[in-house]
């Protein structure tokens, strides 16, 4: 079965710290508490931020930054009341509510899409800066049980060949994927991390990313690769697997336009294509193995589990 979105009913102490009215009776995203409602009269989604005190306040900064230079992007609202405000041991937020449509699967859309995320990695990332990402470091240990776990949630619904692949290039990532992108000279800059289209909405002027919490100051070379791949993950409205070549193309020239990468970073793409399916690609595999009962989800991951480095060469 899905995941069951979080009940409003757990929530009402921060509905009322900024005053929130309004609000649906559950979460309107299931994996974390995400609530439309009302704040002094605004329409505005409130949410639960996994972030620290300090990282919430940079994610805010650098929003903002992203605003002044015209980056069309969500911005705490300004409120009489801390916004982002620690209650418990979580952090929330209250973001402008932004009218617009979802993304359909169209070219253009992609296009469109791909010129805000390039526009946000050719930002200058200063002053404010998001938290520096933090690399992956596993044990022996843990190695082993993420390739366990991945063939026990996979082996049921992919290939043998298929689940083999991916279990030794989990297995090889230490020491052969990740050495080669966290130790080579690649541009860093403020990214999203989460960079998909049921995190876009589009208006008129364009799309609009609706939530940049998971953002960090990481290599944009990353960034750039885990939103080809996973773009189309969890929404309902967009194509039940990867992009398709008219869309791969239109969101990959557009993001060119707007940024040149480096020799390095051309040299590595394949590189960090495997990288996004090691790490990214095995959460999205094992860390709601309900998913694979969701047929649009599942359709998905399929697709996720074929894809290969050579099929998203860069022109």
């Amino acid at each position: 079965m899905p995941a069951t979105p979080a009940s409003a009913a757990d929530h009402a102490d921060v509905f009322e710290q900024f005053g929130a009215v309004d609000t649906p009776q559950r979460s309107v995203y299931p994996y974390a508490p995400v609530f439309p409602c009302r704040i002094g009269g605004r329409r505005a989604v409130l949410k639960r931020t996994r972030r620290a005190r300090a990282d919430a306040d940079a994610v805010a900064a650098v929003t903002r930054q992203w605003a002044a230079q015209g980056i069309s992007v969500v911005t705490p609202l300004d409120l009489d009341v801390p916004n982002p405000v620690r209650l418990g041991d979580v952090h929330w937020v209250a973001y402008p509510f932004i009218e617009g449509n979802s993304y359909t699967g169209q070219p253009a859309e992609a296009a469109a899409a791909g010129t805000l995320l390039g526009r946000m990695h050719a930002a200058a990332a200063e002053p404010a800066r998001l938290p520096r990402y933090q690399w992956p470091d596993h044990d022996q240990a843990t190695v082993t049980e993420d390739v366990d776990r991945l063939h026990t949630v996979m082996a049921p619904h992919t290939p043998d060949q298929t689940v083999k692949r991916l279990m030794d290039l989990v297995s090889g990532f230490m020491l052969d994927v990740l050495p080669r992108i966290r130790d080579a000279p690649l541009p860093y800059a403020n990214v999203s991390m989460d960079y998909k289209a049921n995190n876009l909405v589009y208006t008129a002027a364009g799309p609009v990313l609706v939530d940049p919490d998971n953002g960090d100051f990481a290599p944009r070379l990353i960034d750039f690769a885990q939103a080809v791949l996973l773009f189309h993950t969890e929404h309902d409205s967009a194509p039940p697997r990867l992009f398709n070549a008219a869309q791969r193309s239109a969101f990959i020239h557009a993001y060119l336009r707007q940024v040149r990468l480096t020799d390095h970073e051309r040299a590595l793409w394949s590189v960090a294509v495997d990288y996004v399916l090691a790490d990214e690609g095995h959460w999205a595999f094992t860390g709601e193995p309900d998913d694979w009962q969701v047929p649009r989800q599942r359709s998905f991951l399929l697709a996720l589990a074929d894809a290969r480095a050579d099929d998203y060469p860069l022109p």
